[in-house]
């Protein structure tokens, strides 16, 4: 006969606290909802990922402007493998090349702090930078073809930052602090202020430093920084992940400068043997502190000095270079020089120009002034001109082709340009 066991009874109290848990986990569920990120976003996927262009086989004779958009949270054109991708009041977003048409759009109801296409020969993703209490530390990967999500990651960061890749490793740069990440947005390295290191002494400490600018190049990053005590500007290059014992390699530093009076040096190029620095050379009453004028000034990727060599130039140059079939242009602020892509050096430099340019059917396109210059990319010898009127805009321009369409960024907009029907 079998044994009868008595129902479990519950009391008052069981009661109460069992209500008070669900409570709990709902009001929790709700704070998490509320809190996600998908609860303040906007997305909306295209159907598949387009073809990309073809290259296009010569440059053309003219171009009109075909389309416009607004882009005030990018500097320079950036693109996927098929698509132009624009920044600007809380939305990035991936436009048809030819016509400007929207194919994706990703939005969120927070500042925008910028937007980088990064891996397009691979992952092509789409770097979302979102601002919050903790700086811009809000970061969506993007699908370059789909705008689907990919990854998030939410960490300190400063109020501002610069986005770059190398083609490894994207960097996100502030005045105190850097990152990289990786496809997936796992954090290679932090560097400068770690407000809460979750292993103190992997890093060299740069907590009481300024950085002035960061470049990736061939898994490992630049810095140009000043430390307290530093009587001048330093050079630094890090490992863009940590090593096997989970600790920030350093490459090697050095001191750019001996004085810090007038604007700071600034990275233009980051390869895989060198690093490149544009060197002003003097403060801003024009009063001589390091080199008589600019200079272009190149380091090995131990921070150890190569070459200099004098180039026309203003006090601060103006926009962020440019890499393109090998080489990479930066603005002096009185023309573009362009360096070769692997040594760091300065082939040649065009006076005049307004901006950085880009490379078509293996000539060298530089904005002017009054149009678009065609140059030889071996020498930079002229070919012809491309005119037209950009409408009275006159500040600096950055270039980028894809397919047969020539984009450009005029200050806070983005403008596609193409041959006549």
């Amino acid at each position: 006969m079998g044994v009868r066991i008595a129902p479990e009874r519950r009391t008052r109290l069981d009661l109460i606290v069992t209500a008070v848990l669900v409570v709990a986990v709902v009001v929790a569920g709700v704070l998490v909802w509320a809190g996600s990120s998908a609860r303040h976003s906007d997305l909306t996927t295209a159907a598949a990922a387009p073809d990309a262009p073809l290259p296009a086989e010569a440059t053309p004779g003219a171009l009109i402007q075909a389309w416009s958009a607004p882009s005030a949270d990018t500097t320079v054109p950036q693109s996927t493998a098929a698509s132009v991708i624009v920044a600007d009041d809380g939305t990035v977003a991936a436009l048809d090349p030819v016509s400007g048409a929207q194919r994706w759009r990703y939005h969120r109801d927070l500042p925008l702090c910028g937007a980088l296409a990064a891996w397009p020969g691979g992952e092509d993703l789409v770097l979302g930078v979102y601002r919050d209490r903790r700086g811009c530390s809000q970061v969506t990967a993007l699908n370059g073809g789909t705008g689907l999500r990919v990854a998030e990651r939410a960490s300190d960061a400063d109020g501002a930052v610069d986005l770059s890749f190398d083609g490894d490793y994207a960097v996100s740069a502030g005045a105190t602090r850097l990152e990289t990440w990786g496809t997936n947005l796992v954090r290679g390295i932090e560097y400068g202020r770690v407000d809460a290191p979750v292993n103190p002494g992997v890093a060299p400490d740069r907590s009481h430093c300024r950085l002035y600018s960061a470049l990736p190049g061939a898994n490992r990053v630049a810095v140009i920084e000043r430390c307290d005590g530093d009587y001048g500007y330093r050079l630094t290059v890090l490992g863009s992940a940590e090593d096997s014992e989970e600790k920030v390699v350093q490459w090697g530093t050095t001191m750019l400068t001996q004085t810090s009076h007038g604007p700071a040096p600034r990275l233009v190029a980051g390869g895989a043997t060198s690093f490149t620095v544009y060197d002003p050379g003097t403060d801003a009453t024009g009063e001589v502190h390091r080199v008589p004028g600019p200079s272009v000034r190149v380091f090995s990727t131990q921070a150890e000095p190569v070459a200099t060599r004098p180039i026309a130039g203003a006090t601060e140059p103006a926009g962020r270079p440019s890499v393109d079939a090998g080489v990479v242009m930066f603005w002096t602020g009185t023309g573009t020089a362009v360096l070769d892509g692997t040594s760091g050096n300065v082939m040649f430099e065009v006076p005049g120009t307004v901006g950085t340019g880009a490379v078509m059917a293996g000539e060298l396109l530089l904005p002017t002034p009054g149009g678009i210059s065609v140059r030889q990319l071996s020498d930079g010898h002229e070919v012809r001109t491309i005119p037209f009127d950009r409408d009275g805009y006159d500040g600096t321009v950055a270039l980028r082709v894809l397919g047969d369409t020539v984009v450009e960024q005029r200050g806070d907009t983005v403008v596609g340009l193409r041959p006549p029907a």
